[in-house]
């Protein structure tokens, strides 16, 4: 790669699938390549030399997204609040809502008493949220990595519908 070497440009090294685009041709059969790269360099290298690139599992693509992490945590991070839009599917965050916001909160200064409820439900939904959707990242994470494992394998053995119905008929529950 005599372009990579006079732009003095890096392939960084990736973790997850091997191959970053797959095709499944009729007359071809399947395909898989190592399309997409993150090129970096020296300067890139020095600033962030614990920068990691993680090819993830494609969902709606013929190629595989790369994730780049520029910085690694450390330690115990405060997490700003946000409120997801899933929630208010649950039947139970209506209730809990006005629940915590009528109670009363004695101050004579109508943003303090604003203020004070706004602090008290973010509390309140935060507890909530582990509760009612404690597992949820985890379970993504779970099916996240069961998906690699299946386009990996796919990328090793091939796509064959008889291997794919096979495993859809005898996969547990």
């Amino acid at each position: 790669m005599a372009f990579l070497d006079e732009a003095q440009l890096h392939d960084m090294d990736t973790s997850g699938p091997q191959f970053t685009w797959v095709t499944r041709r009729s007359n071809h059969g399947y395909m898989a390549a190592r399309l997409d790269r993150v090129l970096v360099n020296n300067g890139f290298l020095g600033l962030w030399h614990s920068a990691s690139a993680t090819v993830l599992p494609r969902i709606s693509s013929d190629h595989h997204p790369i994730l780049l992490k520029l910085q690694e945590t450390t330690g115990h991070l405060i997490r700003p609040f946000h409120f997801q839009q899933m929630w208010t599917t649950h039947p139970s965050l209506t209730p809990m809502v006005m629940a915590s916001w009528s109670q009363f909160v004695t101050s004579y200064s109508p943003i303090h008493r604003v203020t004070h409820k706004l602090k008290r439900l973010k509390a309140t939904l935060r507890n909530w949220k582990k509760d009612i959707f404690r597992n949820i990242y985890i379970e993504m994470e779970e099916a996240s990595k069961g998906l690699i494992a299946i386009q990996t394998e796919t990328a090793l053995l091939g796509d064959s519908d008889d291997r794919l119905l096979e495993d859809i008929l005898y996969c547990p529950p």
